[in-house]
C-alpha cells in the first residue's frame, strides 16, 4: 500500500515539476542552504549558543511561534553574512532552488535592516543582487525581482531610511517594498506615510498581515497601506466580511501553508489550513514557500501537499499556478506570454489548462 502511495506522489510531483511556475512570497535569506549557512558560520569564525555542529544548526529550525522564528532569522541567519560578498552565496542558492522547482519568475523579499546595522553598504548589496539576478536571467532564463522588506521590527524611522536608500540606489531588479517582521509589534497604520511615499515613487507595495494578528491587521494593510497583495492573510478565515471583500476585489493572498504550520498561530496541521476555504470562497489565492530551508519545504512539495492533504484536484492546482502568475508585478503582456508557455506544458501533460 505504501509503495502505491509513493508511486502516486512521485507521479504527481513529477507532473508539477514539469510545469513552469512563479513564486511571489519568498525570502532571499530563507533560501540559503544548510551547507552554505554552516560554511559561512565557519568561514566568518562565528559562534552561536547551542550551535557547534551542522546537526545543531539544523535542530534550530524548530519554532514555537512567529517571534521565535524572527529572532532566529535576525540574530542567527542574517548575522552569518558579514560582507556584501557573502550575499553571492544567497544568489547561488536561490538559483539552485528556482531551477529545482522549475520556477521561471520569482519576486523575492530582501530585508536589509540587519545587514545595514552590521555595517554593510546598501548600494553594494543591491549591486551584487542585481548582478546575480541578471546573470541568472542570461544563463538560466529565470527572472528575479526584489521586494525590499522595510520590516516592522526596526520601527518607522528605519523604514523611512530603507526607502531613502532604495530611491538613491534604485535599479530595475527592485520592484517594490514590503512590510514584514513582527506583526504584533508594528501595526500597519504606523507605516502609512512610508508606503504612501513609495507608491508615489512608483514602487509596488505589499504587506505581511494576518499571519500572527487577527483580521484587523489585514484590513489596516489594505486600507491604510493600500497593499496590493497580502502576505499570508490567514486570519481572514475568521472574518466573513473580509473574505467577501477579498473575493470582490481579487486582491491576492500570498499563502504559505507549511510556514503557517511551523509558526503555529492559526494553523496546527496542513489538513486544517484555510487555503481550501479561501479557494472555495472565490478568493485569489497564490501558493508560496516563504523560507524553504528553514521550513524544510519546496514549492513542488507545497503543491503536492494541497493535493494530498486538502483534496485539491490537479485542475485546481493549475488554477492556483495561474493565480500566482497573474498576481505578479510583471507587465500584462509578459504575464500572458508566460501563461501561454505554462498552459502548453499543462496540455502536453494530458490535462486542460484553466
Amino acid at each position: 500500500m505504501q509503495q502505491v502511495k509513493d508511486k502516486e506522489r512521485t507521479r504527481i510531483e513529477k507532473l508539477i515539476r514539469s510545469i513552469p511556475k512563479t513564486e511571489i512570497h519568498l525570502h532571499l535569506e530563507g533560501l540559503v542552504s544548510v551547507d552554505t549557512l554552516w560554511y559561512l558560520i565557519n568561514h566568518n569564525k562565528l559562534e552561536f549558543d547551542g550551535i557547534n555542529t551542522r546537526q545543531d544548526l539544523e535542530r534550530q529550525f524548530n519554532f514555537n511561534n512567529l517571534d521565535e522564528f524572527i529572532w532566529f532569522f535576525i540574530n542567527v541567519l542574517q548575522n552569518t553574512f558579514k560582507t556584501s560578498e557573502d550575499l553571492k552565496c544567497l544568489i547561488s542558492d536561490a538559483k539552485s532552488y528556482l531551477s529545482r522547482n522549475n520556477i521561471v519568475y520569482a519576486e523575492i523579499f530582501f530585508a536589509p535592516s540587519k545587514f545595514l546595522q552590521n555595517g554593510l553598504d546598501f548600494g553594494e548589496m543591491m549591486g551584487i543582487l542585481h548582478e546575480g539576478a541578471q546573470k541568472i536571467k542570461l544563463e538560466d532564463n529565470i527572472e528575479i525581482k526584489f521586494i525590499i522588506d522595510v520590516s516592522r521590527t526596526y520601527g518607522v524611522e528605519n523604514a523611512e531610511q530603507n526607502l531613502a536608500l532604495i530611491l538613491e540606489n534604485f535599479n530595475d531588479s527592485i520592484i517594490g517594498i514590503g512590510l514584514g517582521g513582527s506583526e504584533s509589534q508594528g501595526p500597519a497604520e504606523q507605516f502609512a506615510t512610508v508606503f504612501e511615499k513609495a507608491r508615489k515613487k512608483g514602487l509596488k507595495v505589499v504587506a505581511h498581515a494576518g499571519e500572527d494578528v487577527d483580521a484587523s491587521s489585514i484590513w489596516n494593510s489594505l486600507k491604510r497601506l493600500k497593499a496590493q497583495r497580502i502576505g499570508h492573510g490567514i486570519s481572514a478565515k475568521d472574518d466573513p466580511k473580509l473574505i467577501e471583500y477579498l473575493r470582490k476585489t481579487w486582491i491576492p493572498l500570498e499563502i504559505c501553508p507549511t510556514s503557517n504550520v511551523f509558526t503555529r498561530k492559526y494553523v496546527q496541521r496542513l489538513q486544517d489550513h484555510p487555503i481550501r476555504l479561501f479557494f472555495d470562497s472565490g478568493v485569489n489565492v497564490t501558493l508560496n514557500t516563504d523560507d524553504p530551508t528553514l521550513f524544510n519545504i519546496e514549492l513542488v512539495e507545497e503543491y503536492y501537499n494541497l493535493y494530498h492533504y486538502l483534496d485539491f484536484t490537479l485542475e485546481e492546482l493549475f488554477q492556483i499556478m495561474k493565480n500566482t502568475l497573474f498576481a505578479t508585478f510583471l507587465p500584462d503582456e509578459k504575464k500572458e506570454a508566460l501563461w501561454e508557455k505554462t498552459a502548453t506544458a499543462i496540455k502536453r501533460s494530458g490535462y486542460l489548462a484553466p
